[in-house]
């Protein structure tokens, strides 16, 4: 029997009996709805958890151990020589080290050329850190040096790009102070500063004098919580103020791809340093947690479609057994067994499709439904993501071919039964 007639007749077998066709086809559509929105939700919700735990897959945060048997045993301080030996690690290609700035920098006012309600008398005490042009690659203005410009000149510094949306999200609100502009229209704004002035007691250095600071860039890695200035900086403030020399608070090292970095963790840890994986495991664990989740929903819709295949192969074993004359004429005019099977099959498989279709048509309305919802009722909270579903076209073949799958798979046993229906004992 060619295909063509083979799904003509199917489709007139199921509209015979559009009552029973419509109810398989609503469950097969349910199933196939709840699959793909829970899809839909858990990968929106994943890339919602990226954007709030960035980490590059590729850097490793080397710190001080906090148990060190000495450099001779491996381990010790951070300083060159120990920086030297973690860039000739395997897989590592390039080491950055950082330096935590241990003088003390305040300001008193807020940047010069932006219109800023700055609160009346507040010193914002600022954390810095010295690191390497090379670090930050790709993040610094066209044309901005990052380098000691000197005592005299304005110190490049580069912010986190997160820190912008967390002041314009939760502190600028708080403190009832403007937004600021984000991207590159703060790039080249100066803050005056005191170095030396803390707001500690007792912490404020013998010498307290006036410098600039200039932001050169944003970038992701830039600590939120800190200020990235060149790492001669670090260092020659360090020298005025008699700071003495504790060696690196960290070196970010660059593995050669995502693969090796276990490896080099473990390497790492075998000279006896320590690996700050914190944020990279909390990212971890929020992507898991949302992982474990999705499965679980997706497990329940699968657990719908195998009910609507059970549905399905219930009502087509009462049609076969009402249709057993009319299975047994196909047979005698010369209908094989295997084209009685294929005709049983072929409703299925028309059942799922147009369940499939019906259900991730309903899932993708029922996705953007939710998400111009969470939209509208959620707070306007940092790193809140401009969607919180991910439909994407692959997702519609998901639904489709997963209701199919069901529909036929359910049609297994009714079919079965069709090819064993005895033409002479039937017709006779």
């Amino acid at each position: 029997m060619r295909a063509s007639a083979l799904l003509t007749l199917a489709a007139r077998n199921l509209r015979a009996d559009g009552r029973g066709a419509l109810l398989n086809g609503a469950a097969v559509a349910v199933g196939a709805t709840a699959l793909c929105l829970f899809l839909a939700l858990g990968m929106g919700v994943g890339q919602a958890v990226r954007q709030l735990f960035p980490s590059e897959a590729r850097l490793v945060e080397v710190v001080p151990s906090s148990v060190s048997l000495g450099p001779l045993l491996g381990g010790g301080q951070l300083d060159d020589a120990a920086v030297r030996r973690l860039a000739a690690l395997p897989g590592v290609t390039a080491a950055w080290p950082r330096m935590n700035l241990r003088v003390p920098l305040a300001a008193t006012r807020g940047p010069e050329g932006l219109a800023l309600n700055y609160p009346p008398g507040f010193v914002l005490q600022i954390p810095a850190v010295g690191v390497e042009p090379g670090l930050l690659a790709g993040a610094l203005a066209p044309g901005a040096a990052f380098a000691d410009p000197g005592p005299e000149g304005a110190i490049p510094v580069v912010l986190s790009s997160r820190l912008l949306e967390l002041y314009n999200k939760t502190i600028a609100p708080a403190w009832n102070v403007r937004r600021l502009p984000t991207g590159a229209a703060l790039v080249g704004l100066e803050l005056p500063v005191k170095v030396g002035f803390s707001i500690v007691p007792l912490k404020t250095e013998d010498r307290v004098y006036d410098a600039r600071l200039k932001l050169s860039g944003l970038s992701d890695r830039v600590p939120v919580h800190m200020l990235a200035l060149p790492l001669d900086v670090v260092r020659r403030l360090h020298r005025e103020y008699g700071k003495a020399d504790q060696g690196y608070s960290a070196v970010t090292l660059q593995a050669a791809s995502a693969e090796e970095v276990p490896s080099v963790a473990a390497a790492v840890r075998r000279s006896g340093f320590a690996v700050d994986d914190a944020d990279r495991a909390l990212a971890e664990r929020a992507g898991a947690a949302v992982g474990v989740a999705t499965l679980a929903l997706s497990f329940l819709a699968l657990l719908m479609l195998a009910v609507a295949g059970l549905a399905i192969a219930q009502s087509l074993l009462a049609s076969v057994r009402a249709r057993a004359r009319e299975i047994a004429l196909l047979q005698a005019v010369g209908a094989t067994r295997g084209d009685v099977r294929a005709l049983v099959l072929a409703e299925a498989g028309l059942l799922g499709l147009g369940g499939g279709l019906l259900g991730s048509a309903l899932a993708r309305l029922c996705a953007a439904g939710v998400d111009r919802a969470a939209l509208r009722l959620l707070p306007d909270f940092p790193f809140r993501p401009g969607s919180f579903v991910h439909f994407p076209p692959w997702l519609w073949a998901v639904g489709l071919g997963v209701a199919v799958l069901a529909a036929v798979v359910g049609a297994i046993g009714p079919a079965a039964a069709a090819t064993r229906i005895d033409p002479a004992r039937t017709l006779a």
